[in-house]
């Protein structure tokens, strides 16, 4: 018995000292992280790369662009903007290449945000 105790304790101290690297589901909490936006900075839609710009302004075409931001999302570069629209709000997230990303309303873009 007495030798069941320091392998014992040895055994909790190496996953002490290991940390995360042992602990369930970690590695799956660190690809979240990845997906979640790491960089987002407002800019103006002079700064934004032409394709970019005319894909915003034809998705708004009848509405308004509000608030452009340049964010990083999984690792990639797009540009996302609120836009207005038959009293109806939504995000619009494009490529520097002008290719939709995503679409989505603002409802859902909030319940979003608060999972965050």
């Amino acid at each position: 018995m007495k030798r069941l105790i320091p392998f014992t304790a040895a055994m909790f101290a190496a996953s002490v000292l290991a940390g995360p690297a042992l602990v369930p589901g970690t590695a799956h909490a660190a690809d979240k992280a990845k997906t979640a936006v790491k960089d987002e900075k407002p800019i103006s839609m002079d700064q934004l790369p032409a394709a970019a710009r005319a894909a915003l302004e034809k998705e708004a075409k009848g509405g308004t662009i509000g608030q452009v931001t340049q964010e990083t999302e999984k690792g990639k570069m797009v540009y996302e903007a609120e836009i207005s629209k038959d009293g109806k709000q939504r995000y619009v997230s494009v490529s520097p290449e002008g290719k939709i990303v995503k679409r989505e309303s603002a409802k859902r873009e909030a319940k979003e945000d608060a999972k965050k």
